[in-house]
């Protein structure tokens, strides 16, 4: 706000002005020498405002993945989410969100497994192989989960048809191979997340700091070394989109058992506001075995062996 605002000009009588009543003492003010007297010169009320906003974000932070071929997106209850997520700030200083402000926990002990996600029950949407059967009639959503939308890829990219599937011999042991990939992807997620979490190895993630069980991280960006600042990525697309979820701190308070397991020390202990509806983004990228054979030739087989198809998991909160 430009300083020539004329909203920012000092302007007479911040209250309701008048004499302070001699019963009613200003407050808060130390005893007075022996003889000295307090005088209030009720004429000079002034009432001015600051010329600089409170602010969370110096702008919207919203990364995005750059590339993928398709959209799939499966329903996550949002506590499996939300009770993973814990900051700490230390409410008694003013600076901007510094190293110290604000601390960053993932409480390992919520974080979810494969079965919770459901990866394999995502239904793709944008960017899916095929619409319709080989009839001609739609598909129906259990036929366009990951593992059939990726078997009809490879089929289009084998047989030059996604209508190629019924070719396999082992078409419901490829659909349970992509399953069981997808599921592995999790897996590797919820190791990053332990990496990082209240129970990670310090001596290996330069990042933790905190006492044994009760690591944090500090305010940043992702970084290298298998340290990635979960909390704080989705701290900051939160905060800076939408802050009036952090006007009633008190309504995102960690209950008293959960804040004894993540850091027992700290005050002031808060789940991230994230809501039903919201959504949280993953990129997947699969690949076919690596000895898929391309039924033609070994250029083409290494064609084939090299190709990748790339799904945006939608995590829908619900």
């Amino acid at each position: 706000m430009s300083s020539s605002d004329s909203r920012l000009d000092v302007i007479n009588s911040s209250g309701t002005g008048g004499v302070v009543p001699t019963a009613i003492p200003i407050p808060a003010l130390p005893a007075l020498p022996v003889g000295a007297l307090q005088m209030s010169l009720v004429s000079l009320d002034k009432m001015v405002r600051i010329d600089t906003q409170g602010a969370l974000s110096a702008a919207p932070y919203n990364p995005a993945f750059q590339n993928w071929n398709a959209v799939a997106q499966c329903d996550v209850p949002l506590e499996e989410m939300r009770g993973m997520f814990v900051f700490q700030t230390d409410h008694f200083d003013v600076d901007d969100v510094a190293a110290t402000d604000v601390r960053f926990y993932i409480d390992s002990n919520n974080i979810p497994s494969a079965a919770d996600i459901g990866f394999p029950t995502a239904i793709v949407g944008n960017g899916k192989v095929s619409s319709v059967g080989v009839s001609g009639s739609a598909l129906s959503n259990s036929d366009l989960i990951i593992g059939k939308d990726y078997i009809r890829h490879l089929a289009n990219k084998l047989f030059n048809t996604p209508f190629g599937v019924d070719i396999f011999i082992n078409e419901s042991a490829l659909v349970a191979s992509v399953n069981d990939a997808l599921n592995k992807v999790w897996v590797s997620c919820a190791q990053d997340l332990q990496n990082n979490s209240i129970t990670g190895d310090s001596s290996a993630n330069a990042y933790l700091q905190g006492t044994t069980s009760h690591k944090y991280q500090l305010s940043g960006v992702r970084t290298t070394d298998n340290s990635f600042n979960f909390g704080c990525e989705l701290f900051k697309m939160l905060v800076s989109r939408t802050p009036s979820r952090f006007t009633d701190l008190t309504t995102l308070e960690v209950d008293s058992v959960q804040a004894s397991r993540v850091d027992p020390a700290a005050r002031n202990l808060y789940k991230l506001p994230l809501q039903v509806g919201d959504q949280i983004l993953i990129r997947v990228g699969l690949k076919p075995h690596p000895d898929q054979t391309s039924f033609q030739n070994s250029t083409k087989d290494l064609e084939i062996q090299d190709d990748l198809r790339v799904y945006i998991m939608v995590l829908n909160l619900v």
